[in-house]
């Protein structure tokens, strides 16, 4: 029975407002091909940066000139209407996540009663946790 709730919430947060824009903004990503690689760009301008971090015998100014670039790159990315919709996107839906988590922590009792969305401690109007 939980497993198939579980399938029942996968299916409900897939078919959510929030889900089908993420998707629809990381479609619209995928399909600019200079933005693409303009992300690819960042995210291994990022793990140079992360590498050298954790090098002891990393060159400082090439350290520093990757952080540069890698702050280069975010600034055009973070200009870019598209790829700023799949952010806000991603915002969206990791919000509803959260919420959804917040819930059914509390019906377990792993969270305060107190949380939004969550249980206020009185079964009498309580359709959902069965507290």
């Amino acid at each position: 029975m939980v497993i198939e709730k579980a399938r029942e919430l996968g299916i409900a947060l897939s078919e959510s407002m929030e889900f089908q824009r993420l998707n629809e903004a990381r479609t619209a990503v995928d399909a600019d091909g200079a933005l693409s690689d303009m992300i690819d760009s960042f995210t291994n301008k990022r793990q140079e940066v992360m590498d050298a971090l954790t090098d002891e015998d990393a060159d400082p100014a090439l350290l520093s000139a990757a952080s540069r670039e890698m702050e280069r790159i975010q600034a055009i990315l973070l200009e870019n209407k598209l790829f700023q919709e799949m952010l806000d996107a991603q915002n969206d839906f990791q919000s509803l996540m959260s919420n959804v988590n917040k819930v059914i922590a509390t019906c377990i009792g792993m969270e305060n009663a107190g949380n939004e969305g969550g249980c206020g401690g009185s079964c009498s109007s309580c359709h959902g946790c069965k507290h």
